[in-house]
């Protein structure tokens, strides 16, 4: 049985759980609450990770505790289409590997800003329209650019990846984090083709397409 400790609003949480429900897995989830009461912090949690991130993901004997290792891990482990994560074709491997650290660092900047916002956590981040800009440039120019090659996703498959689903969840959590999107209209076109499809699931702050 899958179990994953994760919090509701959570945006690295949301990428475990988006995964899960497009494959159509089921897992237990135990709530670890970050705010108010910081239930990442508690001895017992920090057993499963060290460093008090969010999610962990508990296969049988493994356990996982880093949002994209758990997407690779679910992809590789669960997706009979092997279009998750393609093993045989090192041109899209490599090209998800970019994309999730293209996620990683637009996933530092909004969650942060956005647990600011929300939380009133840390000191503010006035530079995080500026900081995501070039990142959401890119990706904007690349979901233009496959768009128009009918590769609709960002490693140009005709397919979604586990890059799609990293990205995916900072792009939609910009509103929440106060950093303007006006500028980038393929990813609203990105991310309506991501949420229509079958298994998707929402979280607090994104919402299923019209």
């Amino acid at each position: 049985m899958l179990k994953l400790h994760d919090d509701e609003l959570c945006g690295d949480s949301y990428k475990a759980r988006l995964l899960l429900g497009l494959l159509g897995l089921n897992a237990e989830r135990i709530r670890v609450e970050r705010y108010p009461s910081r239930q990442q912090d508690a001895p017992a949690f920090r057993e499963l990770s060290p460093l008090g991130a969010l999610p962990v993901l508990q296969d049988g004997g493994t356990t996982l505790a880093d949002a994209h290792a758990i997407l690779v891990w679910l992809a590789q482990r669960y997706d009979a289409s092997r279009t998750w994560l393609p093993e045989h074709d090192a041109q899209t491997h490599a090209a998800i590997q970019r994309w999730l650290g293209v996620a990683t660092r637009l996933s530092h900047i909004v969650f942060t800003r956005r647990e600011q916002v929300l939380h009133d956590v840390g000191a503010p981040v006035p530079r995080a329209d500026r900081d995501a800009r070039p990142l959401l440039r890119l990706l904007d120019e690349t979901c233009w650019f496959n768009e128009a090659m009918d590769t609709p996703f960002l490693c140009s498959t005709r397919t979604p990846t586990i890059a799609d689903i990293a990205c995916f969840a900072p792009v939609e959590l910009l509103d929440e984090a106060q950093i303007e999107t006006i500028d980038y209209p393929s990813l609203a076109t990105w991310c309506t083709r991501i949420k229509r499809l079958d298994g998707f699931v929402t979280m607090a702050g994104v919402y299923a397409a019209h």
